[in-house]
Order: C-alpha cells, then structure tokens, then sequence
C-alpha cells in the first residue's frame, strides 16, 4: 500500500509539472517522465530482491527444522537410545503388563512436543539435557526417527527357536548372573531378563556394550542369530504374577 501511495503522489506531481509546462517544454517533461519510469524499475526490482531473500530464508527455516535424518541416526545411537528403543524406534509393549519400551518411529509428535518429551520425559526414561545433546540434534533424530517406517507388530517366537534360545543361553553362561529363567539375582547383580521389555535390536545392542559390571559380547564371542534364539527364549518366559494377586504378600 505504501508503494502505491508513493507512486500516486509522483504521479499527481508529473500531472502537475505538465500544467504548469503548459506543454511548452518537451524535453523538461519527458525528463520528468523518465525520472518516474526509472523510479517504478528500482522499485519492482527492490520488491523482486526482497521477495527472493524472504524465501531464500524461509527455505533456510524449513530446513534447520526438518534436521538431518542420517546425522540423527549417528546421534541415536551415540546417545544409547538404541539400547531401549531399538535400532528403528520400534520398542515393544508388554500384552497386559505395564511398562515395555513405546514406539517412537515414525513418531507422529510435532518437533516442540518430541523436544519437550526428550528434555522432560514420563517413566523411566532419562532426561536429555541441552549440554548433552543440542537443539539442532535432537531436530536430526526427529528426521530419522520421521523418516522410518512404523514397526510392525512383533511375531511371536517359534516353540523350536526357544528351545535352542535356552540351550545357548545356558551354554554361554548367561545363567551364572541372570538365573535360568532370566529372572536375575540381587547376589550375583545379573538384571531380570526374561520376558525383554526392550526390541529385539535393542537387546542386541546392550549385549555389545552393555553398562554396569556386565563384559561386552562382541559379534566374534556370540553371534547376532544366536542372540536372536536366546531373545526368543527369554520371550516365552511367562510375565511373573503381580505382587497384589499372591495372598502371602497381601497380609
């Protein structure tokens, strides 16, 4: 509105130098006119720059948004979110039970929601602070995480696989810490494993680098099929009974 306002006003003052001319001097008038032509061309090209730098910056602003997918992957993993979640955010629930790990691929949270969960999440989960992980790489592990294909729902392990699950389970020794039925120990320190409350993947990946007093099995000391038939064992280890339903501990 103001530029046409600006134009209006040259306007009426080339319509008014043309009276007083009294058409009398050509070459004032047509330098007049020139002056006004040169005006509407600085203009439309002042307009034309400014509309290019604001979508040059728009573009710019999407883009720090969006993130970058394959960095948020590396940032995924860096940060152990693996470890809970799974290597493709496909977590796992537990039919019946509280608790398990939530999908988180492809997660349907705006990105100020998914920041927000990560600097103050629910449950167990730790928060993610801006000293241990930036804005901008939480924005890279929403893009990966968006870019993902929602997990399906998990089949359940074959009786065959169980078996021979618990047969390396027992011929590696996992027992000593966990306990035959995975169901850990306060003296030996070993974790309750079975049933997993974490993915498959995520499972893999704490067996490779595991944290506490746990050794790393690398892929040369157990590999990931065999980790995969022990997973399937732990899966059909019944879910305990709740504390409530046993009269003993009720009294």
């Amino acid at each position: 509105m103001k530029t046409y306002k600006f134009l209006g006003d040259l306007v009426e003052r080339f319509v008014g130098q043309m009276r007083r001319a009294g058409f009398a001097d050509p070459l004032r008038v047509v330098g007049f006119g020139a002056f006004i032509a040169a005006t509407i061309v600085c203009i439309v090209a002042l307009s034309a720059l400014s509309g290019a730098a604001q979508t040059a910056a728009g573009q710019q602003a999407n883009q720090s948004t969006s993130g970058n997918a394959e960095n948020g992957r590396v940032v995924f993993e860096k940060q152990g979110c693996n470890k809970c979640h799974g290597a493709q955010g496909e977590g796992v629930g537990v039919p019946g039970q509280a608790g398990g790990v939530p999908r988180i691929a492809s997660t349907a949270l705006a990105l100020p929601a998914f920041v927000q969960l990560v600097r103050s999440p629910k449950g167990q989960m730790p928060p993610f602070g801006n000293q241990k992980v930036s804005d901008a790489e939480v924005a890279d592990v929403y893009a990966f995480l968006r870019a993902l294909t929602p997990a399906g729902k998990p089949e359940a392990a074959a009786p065959e696989s169980a078996k021979k699950g618990e047969r390396l389970f027992n011929a590696y020794g996992c027992y000593e810490c966990h306990g035959y039925q995975g169901q850990g120990s306060t003296q030996t320190g070993g974790s309750r494993l079975g049933p997993p409350r974490i993915p498959l993947s995520a499972f893999v990946s704490y067996v490779r680098a595991p944290t506490g007093q746990m050794p790393p099995y690398t892929a040369k000391a157990v590999s990931s099929e065999d980790l995969g038939e022990m997973y399937a064992f732990l899966q059909s280890i019944p879910q305990p009974a709740p504390a409530k339903s046993i009269p003993l501990l009720n009294q």
